[in-house]
């Protein structure tokens, strides 16, 4: 991971260490208490976070919101396995799986439109003479 972005219920040091010092990544968690000074802030990368990140990056995070939010919708919030591993497996499949039906409901959508009758009406080019 190069970039993790978080809401501000992550907003500890320790998650921020994690992904830089451990992951080499950059972590952008908006602080907790903005009205807190800065001075008054412990670890060096919440006091990062105080002087400012980037709003369009943590914007992103929207985007992902939306997609665990839709796959949540199609194959249910369950997951059956029980060994870290084989969860990630399902959370994997899972992921193939909406890809594929989006990609599908793309080509089905081409499919559609290529299809259809075209009216378009040329406009008949005049004859200047």
């Amino acid at each position: 991971m190069s970039i993790v972005v978080a809401d501000k219920a992550y907003d500890i040091e320790d998650n921020h260490v994690l992904v830089r010092e451990k992951l080499h990544g950059l972590s952008i968690i908006p602080p907790r208490y903005e009205q807190v000074p800065v001075w008054k802030t412990r670890g060096k990368y919440r006091k990062k976070m105080k002087h400012g990140y980037n709003k369009i990056l943590y914007n992103q995070r929207n985007k992902d919101e939306t997609i665990v939010s839709v796959i949540k919708r199609l194959f249910g919030e369950h997951i059956s396995s029980t060994l870290v591993r084989m969860q990630n497996r399902e959370l994997a499949f899972m992921c193939i799986a909406y890809n594929t039906h989006r990609m599908l409901k793309l080509v089905v959508v081409m499919v559609m439109v290529s299809t259809q009758p075209c009216n378009y009406i040329f406009p008949i080019e005049k004859s200047h003479g």
